[in-house]
């Protein structure tokens, strides 16, 4: 009777792991079909998922998304806005390559391959510099580590997660460069007078000044569309030496704050901060030492957009009184300085420890017209090359049979 139970025991095992092994190749199937769903048609011509998400994983450093909390509260929308934005780029992409031979030439030519392997470059460069300094820290806390197989692997995982490794980066750029290209190509011939570009100085200079003193926030839409005619009063240029709490431990206390449980975020926050007070402290006593913030921000700093080509690197963060999306302690530490090279205490935030130095610290002023000249200029061909570029582009969707199905890349 013993010997029937085993038996039977056994073949339920079998069958069991035969049952999961099914599930598993099951699983990669249904993956590999998901990512071959078809979201949208080009007069015929297939855009797939996974030609989407190819170029959302080179775009999502931008937006601070990760694999781990792309589907959370707090990103889910970040996550959305880029996949819709990135399915218009490779439509746009797609409607391009098909209709803009008229007009110019739409294959990637070696001056494009040169400048998308120059941008690969930079990215690799930044990485591996962000690495070094990150593993350097490691080391100290434990000097028997393998650094160069540390360095190695976090060089390497991040190269996969801007899509370096995968190809993804350089296909988006492609696509990128191929859209820029049509653009200029298409309205090379517009040059602006010099009394167009007066005009639009004495106009666009009083309408800034009069919306930015009322709201700072006005000059950052008008670095984006435009160009900065004026400078108001308190705008705060600093660098931040990021000491920081890692970064699934972030995404739990905002996860907890989200969901209005200060206490246990607090909680968190001060115990993860506790276990890296002391290297906060060690950075503070060596600038008191002397010791050059901008060497301890290359050896110490985690903060990306410090990082050699990161966005601030060169300007600092601009921050000012009111400002929105940044880290109220962040914030508030960086206006409390008062002078240009003042350096704060370590500010306690969800991020980690903020050392923050101030660069500069700006006066109300008018921008001189030499100082903004060709920057109008450029504005004035790009308006007219964007009004001459949607014009025939619009046209061209008109005529594009153009099927599409984009719910499929939010399942």
């Amino acid at each position: 009777m013993k010997t029937v139970k085993r038996l039977l025991i056994t073949v339920l095992v079998l069958m069991t792991m035969v049952t999961m092994l099914t599930s598993c190749k099951m699983v990669v199937k249904d993956e590999e079909k998901d990512l071959d769903q078809v979201v949208a048609t080009v007069n015929g011509v297939e855009i797939k998922k996974r030609d989407v998400l190819a170029a959302y994983h080179s775009y999502r450093y931008y937006y601070d998304l990760t694999d781990e909390n792309e589907m959370t509260d707090a990103y889910i929308t970040n996550r959305n806005t880029l996949l819709e934005d990135c399915y218009n780029i490779i439509v746009e992409y797609e409607i391009i390559r098909q209709y803009a031979g008229e007009y110019t030439d739409v294959e990637v030519t070696d001056e494009m391959k040169k400048l998308i392997q120059e941008d690969v470059e930079g990215v690799v460069a930044a990485i591996e510099a962000g690495a070094q300094t990150i593993v350097d820290g490691m080391a100290e806390k434990d000097p028997g580590m393998d650094k160069e197989f540390a360095l190695a692997q976090r060089i390497e995982d991040r190269k996969k997660y801007r899509g370096i490794t995968t190809g993804e980066y350089e296909k988006t750029r492609i696509y990128e460069r191929t859209v820029e290209t049509v653009r200029s190509n298409i309205s090379s011939g517009y040059e602006p007078t010099e009394k167009a570009i007066q005009n639009y100085y004495d106009t666009y200079q009083s309408i800034q000044r009069n919306y930015i003193i009322d709201n700072k926030s006005y000059y950052d839409q008008y670095a984006a569309e435009s160009v900065n005619l004026y400078v108001p009063e308190g705008f705060y240029y600093v660098k931040n030496l990021l000491i920081a709490i890692p970064e699934e431990k972030r995404t739990e206390i905002t996860n907890l704050r989200n969901d209005g449980k200060e206490e246990e975020a607090d909680k968190l926050r001060n115990e993860e901060l506790d276990k890296i007070r002391s290297k906060a402290t060690e950075v503070m006593n060596r600038l008191q030492r002397g010791d050059s913030y901008e060497d301890l921000l290359a050896q110490y700093g985690e903060d990306p957009g410090m990082e050699p080509g990161g966005q601030y690197a060169e300007t600092g963060y601009r921050v000012y009184e009111g400002i929105r999306g940044y880290d109220e302690d962040f914030v508030n530490g960086a206006i409390a300085l008062k002078n240009e090279g003042d350096i704060s205490e370590p500010i306690e935030s969800d991020f980690g420890f903020f050392i923050i130095k101030l660069m500069e610290k700006t006066e109300a002023r008018d921008v001189p017209l030499e100082e903004v000249h060709d920057k109008i200029r450029e504005v004035l061909i790009k308006t007219k090359a964007n009004e001459y570029y949607e014009e025939i582009y619009e046209n061209w969707k008109r005529n594009a049979v153009i099927v599409e199905n984009k719910d499929a890349l939010f399942n």
